[in-house]
C-alpha cells in the first residue's frame, strides 16, 4: 500500500502523537519506523456543540497532531519539512451515549453489560499533519457483542484488560472472544485504520510532490 511513496517517506521524522504501544505497534506493521509523542492538548472538548461524533473525534485527532507538530517544530532548530505527525483517538458509541475509558472495575461491569447482546459503533478519527498538507478523516465499524453472563464480564473485569480502553474492551487479545462479528475494518476498532490510513499517507505525499 505504501510502495508509491517509500522513496518519500524515508525523508520524514515520523511521529505518532499517542502513548499507545498498541498504534505503535499498528503504525511498524506498514514499515514506518514511528517514535511515539504523547500530545499534551486537553481532550475537553464539548461533543455538544459538534453535530456529529466523527466531527468530535476528528477535531480531538486534530488538537493533538497539532499540539505535537507545533511542540516538536520549534525544539531543538527541527525542520519542519522533515516532520509528520499522525495523530488518532478512539470512542465507543452504543446509540447516542459515548463510552470512554471506565472510571473503575463497577463502570466497566456497566458498560460491559450494557453492550452484552448490542451492536455498538466505534470511531476512529485520524489526522495527518506536515508543514505543506493536512488530511482528516473518520473510520467508523460496528462491533456485534455476545450475549454475555454476569460470570463472563466479571471474568473480564477482574482481569484488567477493559479498564484502560474505550468502552471497556479491546478487540485485541481475551476481548476478542466477547465479539462474533465486526463490520468493517478490524485495525479501526483496535485504534488505527490501516488502509485508510495508507490511502491517506498516499494522498498527502503525492500531493506535497505535486
Amino acid at each position: 500500500m505504501l510502495a508509491p511513496i517509500k522513496h518519500l517517506l524515508s525523508n520524514y521524522r515520523i511521529v505518532l502523537a499517542s502513548g499507545s504501544p498498541r498504534r505503535q505497534e499498528l503504525v511498524q506493521m506498514l514499515g514506518l519506523n514511528a517514535e511515539l509523542c504523547p500530545s499534551t492538548f486537553e481532550e475537553n472538548l464539548n461533543v455538544a456543540d459538534l453535530k456529529e461524533f466523527s466531527a468530535y473525534i476528528e477535531a480531538t485527532a486534530l488538537g493533538k497532531a497539532e499540539e505535537v507538530f507545533q511542540r516538536l517544530s520549534g525544539a531543538g532548530g527541527d525542520d519542519k519539512r522533515q516532520l509528520l505527525v499522525i495523530a488518532a483517538d478512539t470512542m465507543v458509541t452504543l446509540g447516542k451515549e459515548i463510552y470512554g475509558k471506565p472510571k473503575d472495575a463497577a463502570d466497566a461491569v456497566r458498560m460491559l453489560s450494557n453492550l452484552s447482546g448490542a451492536c455498538n459503533r466505534v470511531y476512529t478519527g485520524v489526522v495527518l499533519k506536515h508543514a505543506a498538507g493536512l488530511r482528516q478523516f473518520t473510520d467508523t465499524a460496528d462491533v456485534y457483542f455476545g450475549n454475555l453472563t454476569t460470570a463472563q464480564i466479571q471474568d473480564y473485569v477482574d482481569s484488567g484488560n477493559p479498564l484502560d480502553k474505550a468502552g471497556a474492551y479491546g478487540v485485541q487479545g481475551p476481548g476478542g472472544a466477547l465479539i462474533p462479528r465486526i463490520d468493517g475494518d478490524f485495525y479501526t476498532v483496535m485504534g488505527l485504520p490501516l488502509h485508510r490510513l495508507c490511502c491517506e499517507l498516499n494522498a498527502l505525499l503525492l500531493e506535497d510532490l505535486n
